[in-house]
């Protein structure tokens, strides 16, 4: 059988397979995924873990070996197999293939690969496996997907807290899962079991960390608030923050910004767009406002200046002020105002 690893944890509380496959392009989740399978295995009375990692030295017999020995600890084990590489070779297929075809009942053989291409899944020792064992698809979650994500995650902690919170914490995040999963695991130990986690109190929390503070920078500016973008850009100048950081979120909005632009000349309503862009309720009107003070236009051509400001950051290219004053003049131009686009 296949399986998305959301359902893993659903699957183990009803059956211990003797033989499980673990792969995708999501690491955090292949980890999790074998801590949750050596737990039930261990609650099932295979005790003694036998871990391997194969190399191009690995010797697959060692498995075969393995498999029809009796322990001298327990009756019953999980022997373990990491394939960095992706790769079994002739060895590691026809090694697979045995097991399936003759499975030991004392052993729960657990498989550890990354992302498999369409011709391996193809195999016909991947479909032996998906037919005598089960195979665990860790896929990829979606921006989209992400903040239910989270959600379920505060769940497990005892945390509650509305789909906007979560939004800005995948916002936050930029979609990276593992980040997710260790500001969750962070949020957690401040707030505790029990507690409500609402968008005022995300944003008091991770105010104090200069990778989400600017965030808090392109929010200002996107709304057309000049005090506060000057503000928050001079106190990041003060806390020793690399201008690339600045410039980095700076790039990454002014992107996203270009391709909402298009799309909505293009026709398309303006909430499917958000919705498609990341764009949640929360961040909405400032998006709309920045939008509604430039035309399409300005946003493809302030990647030039994004360019330059980056040049001025490395050290090859001068520009009046030093490389600060350059993003603080973009940061003005996106909140409109238009008289101190200096020329370098």
């Amino acid at each position: 059988m296949r399986i998305p690893s959301t359902q893993l944890a659903s699957h183990l509380s009803k059956s211990l397979a003797r033989f499980y496959l673990l792969f995708g392009s999501e690491a955090l989740l292949i980890e999790e995924g074998s801590d949750q399978i050596r737990v039930a295995a261990q609650a099932n009375g295979f005790s003694e873990v036998i871990r391997y990692s194969v190399g191009i030295d690995f010797e697959w017999q060692e498995l075969r070996d393995q498999s029809q020995t009796l322990s001298l600890f327990s009756s019953q084990r999980l022997i373990e197999i990491r394939v960095p590489s992706g790769r079994l070779g002739e060895g590691g297929t026809a090694a697979l293939l045995d097991f399936v075809a003759e499975p030991t009942p004392d052993t729960v053989l657990l498989v550890l690969m990354g992302r498999l291409d369409k011709r391996t899944q193809s195999s016909r020792w991947f479909k032996a496996v998906e037919t005598a064992g089960v195979l665990v698809d860790a896929r990829p979650v979606s921006f989209q997907q992400l903040p239910q994500w989270i959600e379920r995650r505060l769940r497990a902690h005892d945390i509650l807290t509305a789909r906007e919170v979560s939004a800005r914490l995948a916002y936050y995040v930029e979609g990276n899962l593992l980040a997710a999963s260790q500001e969750v695991d962070k949020l957690s130990l401040l707030l505790g079991p029990g507690a409500n986690l609402d968008l005022k109190t995300l944003e008091a929390i991770v105010a104090d960390h200069a990778r989400f503070s600017v965030f808090t920078l392109v929010d200002a500016c996107l709304s057309g608030d000049v005090a506060r973008s000057v503000r928050v850009l001079g106190g990041l100048r003060q806390e020793g923050t690399d201008a690339s950081l600045v410039l980095w979120a700076l790039v990454r909005e002014v992107r996203s910004m270009v391709t909402i632009s298009r799309h909505l000349c293009e026709g398309r309503s303006r909430q499917t767009v958000y919705r498609q862009c990341g764009v949640w309720s929360s961040r909405g009107p400032l998006v709309t406002a920045a939008l509604a003070r430039h035309r399409p236009n300005f946003w493809t051509g302030l990647r030039a200046r994004l360019l330059l400001a980056e040049q001025a950051i490395k050290g090859g290219t001068r520009v009046v002020g030093g490389p600060w004053l350059e993003l603080e003049r973009i940061l003005l131009r996106i909140c409109g105002i238009n008289n101190l686009w200096f020329k370098s």
